[in-house]
């Protein structure tokens, strides 16, 4: 009976540490405000500066799910990560109508973001405050910021 409770406890240590290799408590989970974005407009990888007084939020939840919510629209979907990969599928946007907007220099942002998701590959972190999205060829695409 012994050896019986030895292994019972040996497998159940093992599954406790072993979970603790888990990325449910990865660092990039959570809220990220959007800093900078390679606007779709461009032909260029510079990098557009969001208004301060803007609150852009992307929120990547351990699920795998994530949502991107703007003045009035939406941008969510799915997306994967194993260490320093990222990337993003099931992208849907939403294009909410909203009486009195005359430009569409919100919808550009969106439609860029929604656009640079598509294409992000891996992410670098610094210091855990800051996440660089980048593409396959190592262009940063979009920054965020905690």
């Amino acid at each position: 009976m012994k050896p019986t409770i030895i292994t019972v406890l040996t497998l159940a240590l093992a599954v406790l540490f072993g979970s603790c290799n888990d990325q449910s408590d990865s660092p990039i989970y959570g809220n990220w405000r959007l800093e900078k974005y390679n606007c779709i407009a461009t032909s260029s990888y510079g990098l557009t500066q969001v208004e301060k007084n803007e609150n852009y939020v992307l929120q990547l939840y351990n699920t795998g799910v994530f949502c991107c919510t703007t003045d009035c629209n939406n941008i969510s979907g799915n997306f994967e990560t194993d260490k320093t990969t990222l990337a993003f599928s099931n992208i849907s946007l939403t294009e909410k109508a909203i009486e009195g907007i005359i430009s569409c220099d919100d919808m550009l942002l969106e439609r860029s973001i929604e656009a640079n998701l598509r294409c992000i590959k891996s992410y670098e972190l610094k210091d855990t405050s800051t996440m660089y999205l980048m593409d396959a060829d190592d262009h940063i695409l979009i920054v965020l910021t905690k």
